[in-house]
């Protein structure tokens, strides 16, 4: 996956070959927000945003909460419309589908996958019914003999046992509903995933499990991940490319490797900065790093300023043009 914004030309990297399955380009986001005494105000959520996403690869979409990341994710969806700019599938804009049968055909080719798994099942259907219904939905299965084999497919590229199809969501642990959520994606065809922290409401312990069955998704089902997330540590595991927003701005972005080792723009180090040094006693870690808290502010005063243009600090790693900024 690579992400561009207006202000960068020739930025795709040349291993690439496919076309972006979604794109995003320049999207502007605006909520209406009350005012006092009846006025209406605006929020602007999203300033500016292009990013690519492809088959076989994951973008991975890191910051604070409240950053934009899931609006993001609900404008993919649809669920919210863009102020500007466009959204497109395959080359066409997400807004020109309305017909039922073509919003089926994309609803089923990008796919969601939300951070809590406990809230995303229905609890009084059994496993069975929540990976039967997409499949009839979508029309993927024409017989009831097909349905059997196709249930039993989908377990089992989730690591599940078949026999867990008779059980209801309160009888399996968070990483099992997580791995169903991630079955029905795969039910109705998902090209690309949308993964909203999916794995931030797990036990520490089932997290690389989940993890490692997305990796396997991408590289063997060629499907493509948004990997939204808090977390710098996920996102080095499982994603090519990162980018980081800060107060609906992209700030820095580019191959995960060159963000980690070399960040550039203030606020990523500042999330770097959150993350310790394993290899490091707490107490001498505590010792060695600067006070970040109290230059917190400071960064994100600079960090919401809106950028004049884009630097190349790297190959395939770009920083937007906040004061101060240097290219390499």
């Amino acid at each position: 996956m690579t992400l561009l914004t207006h202000h960068v030309e020739n930025t795709t990297r040349t291993d690439i070959s496919a076309e972006p399955v979604i794109e995003m380009k320049n999207v502007i986001k605006d909520f209406a927000a009350g005012g006092g005494f009846g006025a209406t105000d605006t929020f602007r959520a999203l300033n500016n945003i292009s990013l690519k996403l492809y088959p076989g690869r994951t973008l991975a979409l890191v910051g604070e909460s409240g950053c934009g990341k899931s609006t993001c994710a609900r404008l993919i969806t649809k669920v919210h419309k863009v102020t500007s700019g466009q959204i497109l599938f395959h080359g066409k804009n997400i807004n020109e589908i309305t017909r039922r049968n073509d919003l089926l055909h994309y609803r089923s080719k990008v796919q969601m996958v939300f951070q809590d798994p406990f809230g995303s099942l229905n609890p009084t259907h059994t496993i069975r019914h929540h990976l039967t219904r997409p499949l009839k939905i979508h029309q993927q299965v024409t017989d009831t003999s097909e349905l059997h084999e196709r249930l039993e497919t989908l377990m089992t590229q989730v690591e599940l046992p078949t026999s867990d199809l008779a059980k209801y969501p309160h009888q399996l642990s968070g990483g099992q509903r997580q791995r169903v959520n991630l079955a029905r994606a795969l039910a109705v065809g998902a090209e690309i995933i949308l993964a909203d922290e999916p794995t931030s409401m797990l036990d520490v312990s089932i997290r690389l499990g989940v993890l490692n069955l997305m990796k396997e998704m991408k590289e063997k089902l060629n499907i493509g991940f948004l990997y939204i997330t808090h977390d710098l540590a996920t996102a080095h595991y499982i994603a090519e490319e990162t980018a980081v927003m800060y107060r609906g701005q992209i700030v820095e972005w580019g191959d995960t490797q060159s963000i980690l080792r070399q960040p550039t723009h203030p606020y990523t180090r500042l999330l770097i900065s959150a993350v310790p040094d394993p290899d490091l006693p707490f107490a001498n870690l505590v010792e060695s790093e600067p006070n970040y808290a109290l230059s917190a502010d400071k960064i994100r005063e600079i960090s919401r300023v809106t950028a004049n243009g884009v630097l190349k600090v790297g190959d395939n790693h770009f920083v937007s043009n906040w004061k101060g900024a240097t290219a390499a």
